[in-house]
């Protein structure tokens, strides 16, 4: 089992090779000005169980909710705690694992894209709610010495 300082070195190595990465391919083809990349890392801990449905087509959908927190220093130099709460979304079998695995208050490295609904209410009102459709999941607080993990395919 690898430590917390491990794992987040890890992630920002991660994220400077990607950093890299894209700067090459940039600079290799200007012409790709409008390149864009919706993409989500988080690292926090899920805030309520599963709820679990299914899609018109019978696909298994779990949404959950999530939250991180944005730490920063105050006037006083003492740590502040910001939360920032986050609505998941799972299909397939990676809904699947999610129902059955994940429970409130567990930790969890979740990656994905960003969605955003939007529908109208009965009074003509329209609603919009910014998701992430999850398809990494790592649960960090396994119950038996292993990290489990899942993907969707």
């Amino acid at each position: 089992m690898i430590s917390v300082d491990q794992y987040f070195c890890m992630l920002e190595g991660a994220s400077l090779i990607a950093g890299f990465s894209m700067l090459c391919l940039l600079y290799s083809f200007p012409h790709f000005s409008m390149f864009t990349v919706n993409r989500v890392t988080l690292l926090g801990n899920v805030t309520h169980d599963p709820e679990v449905r299914a899609t018109k087509s019978g696909t298994s959908l779990v949404t959950l909710g999530f939250a991180t927190d944005n730490v920063r220093k105050d006037e006083k130099g003492e740590m502040q705690r910001e939360p920032e709460f986050h609505h998941l979304v799972c299909f397939g079998l990676l809904a699947d694992f999610t129902a059955k695995a994940i429970k409130k208050g567990a930790p969890l490295y979740a990656e994905g894209r960003l969605h955003t609904s939007k529908w109208e209410k009965a009074k003509g009102q329209t609603q919009s709610r910014t998701e992430i459709i999850v398809d990494r999941l790592v649960l960090l607080s396994p119950k038996k010495e292993s990290a489990a993990e899942a993907t969707h395919s």
